[in-house]
């Protein structure tokens, strides 16, 4: 049967609304016709019964309009009252409603669960555990699916385990090849993530640069020991002999110098690649390579300068100014081409906060470069003779890195470009001005790799696609950009192996011997013994000097502070030196570790020879440890 609907509270109070507009009308329209009314009857009699009536009749007027107001209020009150009353009974049938509504529910599944007992078994009866029993077994099959898909689809897959037979094929293809081998396709694991398809991406890079690799070193392996092709490499040339060392038997011939297409096509049909090796005592050196040439015009192109204490501004402005020497009176010049940080924020974030140096202009941070050449590396001469170019950079602040702002191979005289030495070619070539190539302008071109920026990638956000191209980006710019690549140490990966060597052309700096001997002599003395610092008795002053990165490892070094004190109750002070973006967080992150670990900022490490006796070095990610070479 079909329910009467009920009133809502909203039509309830407007009809309440409505009925008292309608009565104060009615009210309103009586107390107007009252004056009315008793003046007709005045009209109508006698004029001094009408002034004798007419006080009295306005009295009466008066208390009947105040009679209809005060009854108007007390209607209106006892309306609100009814309303308020009204809402509070609807809504409490409304809930009422929903109770029953709920309750109506539940006992329509409820009988829908007794009518169909085959779906829905009772509880604890052989149904309900055959049920069970039915989805365990097609769960154990999903399962078995699933370790086939894993075995490769070649194997058999047992019910409890799924191990697969290797044959007797796989086994002898795959005794003796150094080929990495493709991993097995996962079982499903869940949805696709784009974390998942990240993973997905960096293995199929990883895969793709561990084939690449194999295969150019094999073209690599050298068919004549005793030849060596690379002193030509990079020189055009049109002569038929030479163009034959370079050719096998039955394959076309090819130019010395032009770079294969089988490089990158990895077509092992083509001329092969010549691979680099040291020079030997007594080997004729190619004119135009011949850096020990004080006639020619060097160009040294860095990334740093002081006093930015790293690597990349200190050993190449100590070995353009060692290269200076006596260049002058042989006509040539050395010159170093060093990052003119324009912004004063980037400068407190490069060179130090308070109490670092800060330079107005080019001009004074070359007087300062100057005197630190013939103060601190007690290079005189070379401060006078050596030549300072700028470029405009402006800090990265996330790689911590400078970056030229404009055309830096356009600030070259052409009639000076016999040999450019990019330190870090890879970094000076990563945001390069379109314009001329180096290879071009230069005769001959000398890259240096400093840093493992894979190793810097890895630890960076959106690291599965920014390390593999970070790797080849930095093998495109080593290829495109030098004739000879200078790796520091065996640690960096391929860049260029047609063109790469690896040697330390640093050297060490004179102050350093100086000081190594001075402390020498002063500990074989009488009272070296009770050294305050070196002395067999002494507490251990440990200090780590470098940039203030967390890929330099200082983390791990807290961490591991924390461990030790911790665990062995080894308590140790720990001075800082160096500057960096990460020097505030990891103060911060020792002071609440309880470590006595004291940040100090920049300084000459020349500085701290006779004030430590062991130096502490985190950094897993090093080329060459310029700190301790």
């Amino acid at each position: 049967m079909r329910r009467r609907s009920r009133p809502s509270p909203r039509s309830n109070a407007f009809q309440c609304v409505f009925l008292s507009l309608t009565l104060t009308l009615l009210a309103i329209t009586t107390v107007e016709a009252l004056p009315k009314l008793n003046n007709d009857t005045t009209n109508g009699g006698d004029e001094k019964d009408a002034a004798k009536t007419k006080p009295a009749a306005a009295a009466s007027s008066a208390k009947s309009g105040k009679t209809i107001f005060t009854n108007i209020n007390e209607n209106y009150q006892s309306s609100s009252s009814s309303l308020d009353a009204m809402t509070k009974k609807i809504e409490e049938d409304i809930k009422q409603r929903q109770v029953r509504m709920r309750q109506y529910w539940k006992r329509t599944f409820e009988e829908i669960r007794e009518a169909n007992p085959v779906v829905f078994p009772p509880a604890g009866s052989a149904d309900e555990r055959l049920m069970h029993q039915r989805r365990r077994e097609g769960e154990e099959i999903l399962e078995r699916w699933k370790q086939f898909l894993d075995s490769g689809g070649s194997g058999t897959a047992g019910k409890g385990g799924g191990d697969e037979t290797p044959s007797k094929s796989d086994g002898a293809s795959g005794g003796g090849s150094n080929a990495k081998k493709i991993p097995t396709p996962l079982r499903f694991d869940g949805f696709q993530t784009w974390e998942k398809q990240l993973q997905q991406w960096s293995d199929d890079v990883s895969l793709y640069l561990a084939e690449t690799e194999s295969q150019i070193n094999e073209l690599l392996q050298p068919r004549d020991p005793s030849r060596y092709d690379l002193s030509n490499f990079g020189a055009s040339s049109s002569s038929t002999q030479s163009s034959k060392k370079l050719t096998r038997p039955g394959t076309a011939t090819a130019p010395v110098g032009t770079l294969p297409i089988a490089l990158t096509a990895l077509d092992k049909s083509l001329p092969p690649i010549p691979k680099p090796r040291p020079v030997v005592p007594g080997e004729a050196v190619v004119p135009h390579t011949d850096i020990a040439d004080k006639s020619k015009n060097i160009w040294i192109v860095t990334t740093g300068a002081l006093p930015w204490m790293t690597g990349t501004a200190v050993n190449p402005l100590l070995r353009a100014a060692y290269l200076s020497a006596g260049r002058r009176e042989a006509g040539g010049s050395v010159t170093i081409v060093l990052p003119w940080v324009e912004r004063a924020e980037d400068q407190v974030r490069v060179y130090g906060g308070d109490g670092a140096r800060r330079f107005e202009t080019p001009e004074d941070q070359e007087e300062h470069i100057r005197n630190w050449l013939r103060d601190t590396a007690n290079m005189g001469r070379a401060s006078e003779e050596l030549n300072i170019r700028w470029y405009t950079a402006w800090q990265e602040v996330l790689e911590n890195s400078l970056y030229s702002m404009g055309d830096l191979i356009g600030l070259i005289p052409e009639k000076d470009c016999d040999i450019c030495v990019l330190e870090e070619p890879e970094h000076l070539n990563w945001y390069r001005a379109p314009g001329e190539n180096w290879t071009s302008k230069f005769k001959h071109v000398v890259g240096i790799v400093h840093t493992n920026y894979f190793v810097y990638a890895t630890e960076q956000p959106a690291a599965f696609i920014r390390a593999p191209g970070m790797r080849l980006l930095s093998s495109w710019m080593c290829r495109a950009h030098c004739h000879r690549l200078i790796k520091l140490s065996g640690t960096l990966q391929q860049l260029a192996p047609e063109k790469e060597l690896v040697e330390n052309v640093h050297g060490v700096r004179r102050t350093f011997l100086d000081v190594g001997e001075e402390l020498r002599t002063k500990l074989t003395s009488p009272g070296g013994n009770t050294d305050p610092v070196f002395g067999a008795d002494a507490d251990p002053t440990v200090y780590f000097i470098g940039k203030m990165l967390w890929s330099k490892g200082i983390g791990s070094l807290i961490d591991l502070m924390k461990y030790a004190e911790e665990s062995a109750g080894l308590k140790v002070k720990v001075d800082m030196y160096g500057g960096g973006p990460n020097k505030d967080e990891a103060s911060a992150k020792a002071v609440k570790a309880g470590l006595d670990m004291r940040f100090h900022g920049p300084i000459d490490h020349a500085a701290l020879g006779g004030t430590h006796k062991v130096f502490v070095n985190p950094s897993t990610s090093e080329v060459l440890c310029t700190t301790v070479a």
